[in-house]
């Protein structure tokens, strides 16, 4: 059973959403950075701040001081989840998802009802764990998707947005946030009984899950045995899984000729809908001198079904990690690939319960392996690990 808690929120007060606002560490480049730190009250001080080595890390703990002590944020009385209401734009069509931010358990015993589907590697955890040690704060919120085909816990998040939002802004990517405290002890059990008897699984931030687990460990601090975490159902409307696709340094055209066929389309457009129509679960589109649709020639498959695995194990198997980058943007893919002399590698869009079933039968995947869109923002609420 994942074990779900309420937990009492540090947030900021009389500070709007849309000047706290950023997004999680990895998604955050040099340039948007230094834009982000230009805000004097952006979260971004604390997820991920100016500074070199231990620098960074001292200067995050003295922003979190700094806060707390002069009234910028504040711990809330009771404990809480807090429901979240994110609005957005994917593909030309306004989308909404509803979710909600809880502490979720990270001893060795909870950890037995999650389901992590990506590999970490060494350097981002190493990271979160001198950042975890150095404010004892979770900062920014894992994400966890759980069955609720009877739609229990969907319907209390309901009940409990039809009250006045606490919070309300839009995010520097135009993503609109409101946020409800939900302190009602009648509420939160509701929504605890709708999701602790299934196992959750972790949609993004398997680096900071696993960094939790090994502080909690390692200390034994008070509050260390859980994370912050945003839960969204599987079942809601607005839960957007996208490919990550791949771009390389070098050349693949040979490689990709030798185990599939390929078929040239004219435009990036045409390319996409061919992928996205094809039957083969490991077709691939290629960019590199062209737009071209990839059917493997051979029957064999992977354990997960998933083209990520496949890729990782047929076409991307010769190229080095550090020839790798990644986006869920096509667009940005072809433009990295030209711009790079190299090639880049679209893949087949998925669903969550394709997702599911892959980790439950191969666990992890290779990294980079999903995009759950949008990515949950930085600055909603953040739990200090004392109770």
């Amino acid at each position: 059973m994942a074990e779900v808690q309420a937990f009492r929120g540090a947030r900021f007060v009389g500070v709007s959403l849309a000047r706290a606002l950023c997004p999680p560490y990895d998604v955050i480049g040099p340039e948007l950075a230094r834009e982000l730190r230009r805000e004097r009250f952006s979260a971004v001080h604390l997820e991920l701040p100016a500074g070199e080595g231990a620098a960074r890390y001292a200067n995050a703990r003295a922003v979190w001081r700094k806060w707390n002590g002069d009234g910028t944020l504040a711990r809330d009385p009771r404990p809480a989840v807090y429901a979240v209401e994110e609005t957005y734009r994917l593909g030309g069509r306004s989308r909404v998802r509803r979710g909600f931010l809880a502490a979720l358990g990270a001893t060795p015993e909870a950890a037995r009802a999650i389901i992590p589907h990506e590999r970490t590697l060494a350097k981002p955890k190493a990271d979160r764990l001198r950042m975890l040690d150095a404010l004892r704060v979770n900062t920014s919120p894992i994400f966890a998707v759980y069955a609720d085909a009877s739609g229990a816990a969907r319907r209390a998040l309901a009940a409990a947005m039809r009250a006045r939002p606490a919070a309300r802004g839009r995010s520097h990517a135009g993503i609109s946030y409101r946020v409800w405290v939900v302190d009602d002890p009648a509420r939160i059990e509701a929504l605890r009984r709708a999701v602790a008897p299934r196992a959750a699984l972790i949609a993004d931030g398997h680096h900071r899950y696993s960094v939790s687990r090994e502080h909690h460990a390692a200390t034994r601090l008070p509050g260390s045995d859980a994370v912050l975490c945003y839960f969204v159902a599987d079942e809601d409307s607005g839960l957007v899984v996208l490919p990550t696709h791949r771009v390389s340094q070098a050349s693949l055209l040979d490689r990709a000729r030798s185990l599939a066929e390929l078929k040239e389309f004219a435009s990036l457009k045409a390319l996409e809908k061919a992928l996205a129509r094809a039957k083969n679960p490991y077709a691939f589109g290629l960019i590199e001198r062209g737009f071209r649709l990839g059917t493997p020639k051979s029957r064999g498959g992977c354990r997960s079904g998933l083209a990520v695995e496949w890729l990782g194990e047929r076409l991307l198997a010769e190229t080095r990690p550090e020839d790798l980058s990644y986006t869920p943007d096509a667009a940005v893919a072809a433009r990295r690939a030209a711009a790079s002399g190299g090639a880049a590698v679209l893949v087949k869009p998925f669903t969550v319960a394709q997702v599911r079933r892959a980790a439950r039968t191969v666990g992890l995947l290779p990294q980079k392996s999903t995009y759950f869109f949008p990515k949950i923002a930085t600055g909603l609420v953040f739990r200090p690990l004392e109770p």
